[in-house]
C-alpha cells in the first residue's frame, strides 16, 4: 500500500505536521525541515512490524536527507513478492522505453521504481562524499549452450537496475552490521583493513612512472585512491588503474571484531542478504533470528561466542578456495571459447608485464600471453612490471597500451591463450 494511500498513517503524519511546519509529499517520500526533522522521521518510518497488518506499510530502516541510516528495527516477517523483476525490464521503465505489457506486468510496482531510483543515487553521491573509490573492473559472462560448450564471452554491462539492487543491499549489509556492534552481539563481520604500506609504496612508483599524480597523504585514507581513479577517468589508463588500485587493497574477509570496511568506508558492514548461497549470510540469519526471539546478549554471546570466530575464519579460507577455482574454471571457457577464434586478429590494451613477456585484455575480458619467444629478436626487459621493452632499441610495450594481435595458440585445460603482435603490414598476411 502507498503511504498517501494508508489512512492510518497519513493521520498520523498529520498530527505531527501540525506542530513540526513545513513538509512536502514526493511520491512515497516525506521531505521534513527544522531542528525536529530526525525525532519526526523516526516517527513516521519505523515501524513495530510485528504489530502492522497485512497490507499496511512496513518500513525496517529510516534514512536522512544524505542517506545514511538513522534508524533501523530487525523482525521475523514473511515477504511476498508482488512481482518476479528482470534487471533489463526494470532498466526498461526507467528509461522510459518500457512496453505497455511490460508496464502492466509491473503495474503493482511500478510506482516504487522512481523513487528507489532517487534512493540510489542519493546513496551513491554519499558513498562519494565518504572518499569510496569508485572501481569499475571489468568482468566477463560466459554463455554457454546446452552442450555445456562456452559459445561466447560478453563483457557484463551493469544497468541501473543492477546499481539499484546492489546499493539496497549494502544498505541492509551495513544495518546488520550495526546492530551486531550496537547490541555487542556476536558476529561474522565482512572487513576490509587499509592496504600495507609496502603495497601503496609499490602503488605510488608505478603511479608515478605513468604520468599519474598521486595524492599527498602521511596515512592512507579511502578518498586518496578514489582520487587516483577521478583523475585517470576517460583516459586509456583508467582500466588498468582499476586493476592495479584493486590489487593494491588487503584482501576482504570474515572477522569477529568490527574494524570497519575500506573500501566501502564504512564502520560497520557484513554479509546479510545472500543467506541461500553464502555461508556467513546464513550464520547471521541464525544470530539475529535468535536475538529476534530473545533478546538476551548474555545468551546470545554464550551460544554463538565460539561459534563466530571459527565461522570467520573457515568462510574466509573458503573463500579464497572458491574465488581460485571460479578464476581456473572461467579461464578454461574463455580459452574454450577462443578455440573458434584461432588466427583471427584483435585489438586490445596491454594489462600486465612479466619477465617472459606481457599480457592483452580483449574487450570481452579475455586475456591472452604474448611471450617473448614470438617478439622480433632482441633483448627484452621487464621494466619494473610497466613496460616490456628492448633494452638497447626503442620498442616498449607499456600497460595501457593499445596493440593489435593473432590468436595463436590455445590450451583448454590450462585456460592459457597465446596471442602474437601483428605489426602493422602484417595484417594482410596474417589472415
Amino acid at each position: 500500500m502507498l503511504f498517501r494511500e494508508d489512512k492510518v498513517a497519513r493521520a498520523d503524519a498529520e498530527a505531527i505536521r501540525k506542530g513540526v511546519g513545513f513538509y512536502r509529499w514526493t511520491h512515497d517520500l516525506v521531505e521534513i525541515t527544522g531542528k525536529d526533522a530526525l525525532e519526526v522521521l523516526q516517527k513516521i518510518y519505523i515501524s513495530d512490524i510485528s504489530k502492522v497488518a497485512v497490507g499496511r506499510s512496513k518500513y525496517t530502516a529510516s534514512l536522512d536527507e544524505n542517506g545514511e541510516i538513522v534508524k533501523y528495527d530487525f523482525r521475523k516477517t514473511v515477504i511476498r513478492s508482488a512481482v518476479k523483476g528482470v534487471y533489463s525490464e526494470v532498466n526498461e521503465i526507467l528509461a522510459g522505453t518500457a512496453s505497455p505489457e511490460l508496464l502492466e506486468k509491473y503495474k503493482d510496482v511500478k510506482h516504487m521504481i522512481p523513487v528507489m531510483n532517487e534512493l540510489c543515487d542519493i546513496r551513491l553521491r554519499e558513498r562519494k562524499r565518504r572518499g569510496a573509490p569508485e572501481l569499475e573492473t571489468a568482468e566477463g559472462a560466459l554463455v554457454i549452450n546446452d552442450e555445456g560448450v562456452c559459445v561466447d564471452v560478453v563483457a557484463r554491462e551493469r544497468g541501473k537496475s543492477e546499481c539499484i539492487v546492489e546499493e539496497m543491499m549494502l544498505l541492509a549489509n551495513e544495518a546488520a552490521a550495526k546492530m551486531a556492534r550496537e547490541k555487542n552481539l556476536p558476529f561474522v563481520y565482512r572487513v576490509h583493513d587499509k592496504p600495507s604500506p609496502e603495497k601503496i609504496e609499490r602503488l605510488e612508483q608505478i603511479l608515478l612512472r605513468l604520468g599519474v599524480e598521486v595524492p599527498v597523504f602521511t596515512d592512507i585514507k579511502p578518498r586518496h585512491l578514489a582520487e587516483i581513479l577521478d583523475g585517470a577517468r576517460g583516459t586509456e589508463l583508467y582500466p588498468v588503474l582499476n586493476v592495479m588500485v584493486l590489487r593494491s587493497m588487503a584482501k576482504a574477509a570474515y572477522a569477529p571484531d568490527p574494524i570497519g570496511h575500506f573500501g566501502l568506508a564504512l564502520k560497520d558492514y557484513a554479509h546479510f542478504t545472500s543467506p541461500i548461497r553464502r555461508y556467513p549470510d546464513l550464520a547471521i540469519h541464525r544470530i539475529l533470528s535468535s536475538y529476534c526471539e530473545n533478546p538476551d546478549t548474555a545468551a546470545i554471546q554464550e551460544r554463538f561466542g565460539t561459534f563466530v570466530i571459527q565461522a570467520a575464519q573457515q568462510s574466509s579460507d573458503t573463500e579464497v578456495r572458491a574465488i581460485t577455482i571460479e578464476r581456473d574454471c572461467d579461464d578454461c571457457y574463455k580459452a574454450e571459447y577462443m578455440q573458434q577464434h584461432l588466427g583471427e586478429i584483435f585489438d586490445g590494451i596491454v594489462a600486465g608485464v612479466t619477465d617472459f613477456g606481457f599480457y592483452v585484455s580483449l574487450p570481452n575480458t579475455v586475456e591472452g600471453l604474448v611471450h617473448v619467444s614470438s617478439l622480433p629478436e632482441s633483448d627484452w626487459i621487464n621494466d619494473d612490471s610497466i613496460a616490456f621493452k628492448e633494452e638497447q632499441g626503442s620498442k616498449s610495450y607499456r600497460l595501457g597500451d593499445t596493440v593489435r594481435v593473432q590468436c595463436t595458440k590455445i590450451d583448454v585445460n590450462s585456460g592459457n591463450v597465446d596471442f602474437a603482435l601483428v605489426e602493422e603490414g602484417q595484417e594482410a598476411a596474417a589472415k
